[in-house]
């Protein structure tokens, strides 16, 4: 990269390079026993998996210096993985190393004074024929997500209070040029003594060097307006409408006009979606909650969705 270290904050990070891993480690970590060789600390039995897909494994694991998060990447997305995809296994080939790009800009992140989960370490691996495997590594996050906190809510009150500061945290987000690659109510932390909301879950999450086509942002408001619809069950639900209301509030650069027509047009978005996809996407949700219960042995309302992963 042409460079000794990255400096974002009061974060530096150094080159990695050991056993075919390349890619790039927070300062403090270089010596931690267990980072010396990846491959072997990626078979130790002594983590806890949180997810196991195709394309990706997500444990969680317990070193000297704090618990972190562990992101194996083989692929994509679960479709190329499974089915060899050959345009999805050339671009996950030659592409630029996807570990490194989360570590950049979650330091971007902080550097900006947005909240997410403290990268340790973005690395590659090539194999045969130089397909890669990706690796992110982060300091875990323990705090409950913001779809923990909605459930959990004594009432209306004390959710739209928690909408408003998701959708201020959102808009000072997207004034910085940032766009979130998955922004739903369950890859959001909130620390609500410190004031602060963690983004999490930032695979595809970009830093643009000009502000972006706002169309780019609008999805981040359209998919976390359904998933609100999907959360409280209902195509009428009054959470999207409190959640656009608050965010258009927070963009001083908006004209009332443009505030409108932001919150009608995000609005007709979920709508039509929930006409084509509410009832079954609601079915499944519950179906998955269910087998959760069952798995854990816990009342099957109080079952929320799987942990926020950084």
């Amino acid at each position: 990269m042409g460079v000794t270290s990255i400096t974002k904050a009061e974060m530096t990070f150094a080159p990695y390079c050991r056993n075919g891993w390349r890619g790039w480690i927070l300062d403090d970590w270089r010596q931690l026993p267990e980072l010396a060789d990846l491959d072997a600390w990626l078979l130790d039995p002594r983590q806890t998996v949180v997810l196991a897909a195709p394309c990706r494994t997500i444990s969680r694991r317990e070193t000297a210096l704090g618990a972190v998060y562990v992101k194996l990447m083989r692929g994509g997305n679960d479709g190329a993985v499974r089915n060899r995809e050959v345009i999805s296994w050339l671009k996950w080939t030659l592409l630029p190393s996807r570990g490194e790009h989360i570590l950049k800009v979650t330091a971007a992140m902080a550097a900006h004074g947005h909240c997410c989960p403290t990268p340790v370490l973005g690395a590659r691996c090539r194999g045969r024929w130089g397909y890669p495997r990706e690796l992110f590594v982060s300091r875990e996050v323990v705090q409950p997500t913001l779809e923990e906190c909605l459930v959990r809510a004594a009432g209306p009150g004390e959710q739209q209070h928690l909408l408003a500061f998701a959708a201020e945290s959102l808009a000072r987000f997207h004034r910085d040029h940032f766009v979130h690659g998955d922004f739903l109510p369950r890859n959001v932390c909130v620390d609500s003594q410190g004031g602060h909301l963690y983004f999490l879950d930032n695979d595809r999450t970009h830093h643009w060097p000009f502000p972006p086509p706002f169309l780019r942002q609008r999805r981040n408001l359209a998919q976390f307006c359904y998933n609100l619809m999907l959360l409280d069950g209902s195509g009428q639900s009054s959470l999207p409408a409190d959640f656009l209301q608050a965010y258009a509030e927070a963009r001083p650069d908006w004209s009332l006009r443009r505030r409108r027509a932001e919150i009608a047009l995000v609005q007709a978005q979920c709508d039509r979606r929930w006409a084509m996809h509410g009832v079954r996407e609601l079915a499944w949700r519950e179906k998955r909650r269910r087998q959760m219960a069952s798995q854990s042995g816990d009342p099957v309302g109080k079952v929320g969705e799987p942990p926020a992963l950084g």
